[in-house]
This record gives C-alpha cells, sequence and structure tokens, in this order.
C-alpha cells in the first residue's frame, strides 16, 4: 500500500464573486481563513484512489472526469479512480467563474502530479459514528427526522495515526449570505483546530447529505463568532471520539462506480399549502426558491448553466465503512437505503445538482423549488442506494 496527502490552496489570485447565494454579486479578494483543496491518495495491487475534498461550493462532473484523463495519461495509468467532494461552504470563489475554474484545474493537476507517495505497507483503519446536532439540524420547521451524524475515520499505519476523514452533514452557512470575505466556515475551522491538536495527522472533511439541514435553529448569531462557537462544540465531539478504542480492521479498497441517466419534470407547487408557522427566513428562502424555479423552467441551472442529464454515483468500500458519493444536494432521508451502522452517503460530490427531496414530500420548502427529477429517477436513485 502507498499513500500521499497535500493540502492545495485553492484561493484565486484575483478578485471573484462568492458562489452559494443570489445576493453574492460583487466581487472580493479578501480571505479570513484560508481555503483548501485537501487530497488523500491511496495506491494498492488493484486500486489508485485520488480523493479531493475541496473548500468549494461545488465542482462539476466534467471538470473531474477530466482532472482524472489527465492524471490517467500523465501516469499512464488505467486503475487511476479520481473522486471529488466539496465541503460546500457558500463563502468561497464561484466555481461559474471560467477564468477561476480554469486556475484551480491548473492548480489541482500541477500539484497533484508532484506529490510523493510513501509505502506504509499494512494498513488499519477504525469507524465511529453518533448522532450530533452540535452544528445543525432540519432546518424545515416540524420536519424532524434526527439524520444528522458525525463519524470519524481513522488510518492507522501499526499504531500512528497517520489520517483521519471527518464526515458530518450539515449546510456550512452559519455566516450572513452578504458576508464581505471568503471563508472555509466551519469545516475549515474544525480541521485547524483538529491539525494544531493532532499534528501528524492529516485531516479531511467529507460532507454528507444536508439538503435539509442546516445551522438556522441551532446558531444564534451569523458572524465569525457564532462559526468558532458551534466549530468549538464539534470540535469537543470529535476529540471524545479519539478517546475511545474503536475497533479497527484491515483497510481494503474497493471501487464500484454507477452512472444514471436524469429524467426532470416541472410539477406544479401548491403554494396555498405554505404553512402558517415557518420562521420568517423560510418565508423569504420560499420567495428565492420560485425565483430559482423560473431559472430553471428556461433550462438554467443557477449554477453551471443546465439541468443536469446524468450522474455518477460511487461507491468506495474501506473495509470498516463503505462512502457512497452522490453530486446532489439529497436530503437526509435518502440516508434511510444505506446499510445500517457502516455506509455514509456524502453528497456534493462528483458533480453538483440541486435538491432531490423525497417523493411525496408534503413541505412546501426552498428547496422544492429546485427539486426536478421524476418519481422514476429517485425510485432509481433508491435502488442503486440499496444495491451499490
Amino acid at each position: 500500500m502507498k499513500y500521499s496527502f497535500r493540502k492545495i490552496s485553492i484561493e484565486s489570485p484575483f478578485p471573484t464573486r462568492q458562489c452559494g447565494h443570489s445576493c453574492q454579486t460583487e466581487k472580493l479578494f479578501t480571505y479570513h481563513d484560508p481555503l483548501y483543496a485537501r487530497v488523500t491518495a491511496f495506491q494498492d495491487e488493484e486500486n489508485w484512489i485520488i480523493h479531493y475534498s475541496m473548500d468549494l461550493l461545488a465542482f462539476d462532473l466534467k471538470h473531474r472526469n477530466e482532472l482524472e484523463k489527465q492524471l490517467k495519461e500523465f501516469y499512464q495509468n488505467e486503475r487511476i479512480h479520481v473522486l471529488t467532494s466539496t465541503t460546500h461552504t457558500h463563502y468561497a470563489n464561484d466555481v461559474r467563474d471560467p477564468e477561476y475554474v480554469d486556475y484551480l484545474m491548473k492548480v489541482l493537476y500541477e500539484q497533484t502530479v508532484t506529490m510523493e507517495y510513501e509505502e506504509i505497507g499494512d494498513v488499519t483503519a477504525s469507524f465511529q459514528k453518533i448522532h450530533s446536532t452540535a452544528v445543525g439540524k432540519s432546518r424545515i420547521s416540524g420536519y424532524e427526522l434526527n439524520n444528522e451524524y458525525l463519524s470519524l475515520i481513522r488510518f492507522y499505519k501499526g499504531q500512528d495515526n497517520f489520517l483521519s476523514i471527518v464526515y458530518y452533514n450539515c449546510h456550512p452557512t452559519i455566516l450572513k449570505a452578504d458576508t464581505p470575505y471568503f471563508s472555509s466556515e466551519y469545516p475549515g475551522y474544525v480541521l485547524k483546530k483538529l491539525e494544531d491538536s493532532h499534528p501528524h495527522t492529516d485531516f479531511s472533511f467529507l460532507q454528507g447529505a444536508a439538503g435539509d439541514i442546516s445551522s438556522r435553529f441551532v446558531r444564534d448569531g451569523q458572524d465569525y463568532e457564532a462559526v468558532s462557537k458551534l466549530g468549538d462544540a464539534l470540535y469537543g465531539q470529535i476529540q471524545d471520539l479519539y478517546q475511545e478504542n474503536a475497533e479497527r480492521v484491515p483497510l481494503k479498497i474497493g471501487y464500484k462506480a454507477v452512472p444514471i441517466e436524469y429524467r426532470h419534470e416541472f410539477t406544479p407547487i401548491d403554494l396555498s399549502r405554505i404553512r402558517s408557522d415557518l420562521s420568517e427566513r423560510e418565508m423569504e428562502t420560499i420567495r428565492l426558491g420560485q425565483i430559482e424555479r423560473a431559472k430553471l423552467e428556461q433550462s438554467s441551472n443557477m449554477i453551471f448553466g443546465k439541468l443536469i442529464e446524468e450522474a455518477l454515483i460511487v461507491a468506495l468500500d474501506l473495509g470498516c465503512v463503505r462512502l457512497v458519493f452522490f453530486p446532489n444536494e439529497i436530503f437526509s432521508w435518502y440516508m434511510n437505503f444505506l446499510k445500517e451502522g457502516n455506509e455514509l452517503l456524502v453528497s456534493y460530490s462528483n458533480g453538483y445538482g440541486p435538491y432531490v427531496l423525497p417523493p411525496d414530500f408534503e413541505y412546501i420548502t426552498y428547496e422544492m423549488f429546485t427539486d426536478t427529477l421524476t418519481r422514476e429517477t429517485k425510485e432509481k436513485l433508491i435502488d442503486i442506494l440499496k444495491t451499490i
């Protein structure tokens, strides 16, 4: 087994807009905290996995495919599998800006091909999972599934924990929409604290099924002090997990990719069903949702310019846990179709698509206005989640 890790700065060298809120129209050049791509690579006799966890709102599937193609050509190795996912921070550089994306692709490729690999022999891994509302919970009034989870995946060479991956499913939207600086938000804050506490360990982050989960009803402010407060709470829970003796099993790498065709429909939304007990923020987002719906009906996806026609769902088996990578802003309800206990659903990965709500969802919410997948497509997604 060979291993390599690198943190790559992905801050734009020129001003860009942020990406995540419709009001972010001004170009900025102020970074409150760093933006990184954390690259984790494992290579064994069968698979070569290169995973990018990026402080971005999203990363398009065509760019993931292009990056994989470039790396296969450079290494002359068809066994390379590239996995891309994002922390989904709403305060990173604009992934709709072609100049920034060109810069990003150049940096990712150049930094990846100069990574040095270490032969690490036999590796063991452990997996821990707890329910946690330290940062967020359901952001929809009256809709509670209790599917907020914090997980810690640790990798060992002997007794040395050389890599840890944090998984949590909550929108990084503690900050206000009009925050005048770039930020990696709570994922970056937590990882920085962990790096300081465990200087000999590499860290990465996976954003889970957070379509319906945010800090809306947990935060008591929307400034960086609030980010620190909630980040400290999550960090404390991770540190508690570190004190536990989690079972270790031999690391194995299994990779399976399943493409799926997306079919869309624009089902009329009955606005008379809007509940009277919604918060002011929820009502505001419903108004924004109607605007986004109009854009989608003109085949103008708010991020990449069109409705997504194909998605790539990938399962990565690590022995102790299986990670299922899914592109859309999927609701945590879909976690119910994974194998209980030892599988995690990773969103915002290998592409990006708008929200995917459960079939027959009854609540009128912002998310409903950008969900255009047909029932048949959702049933196919469920079948894949059950069998991948």
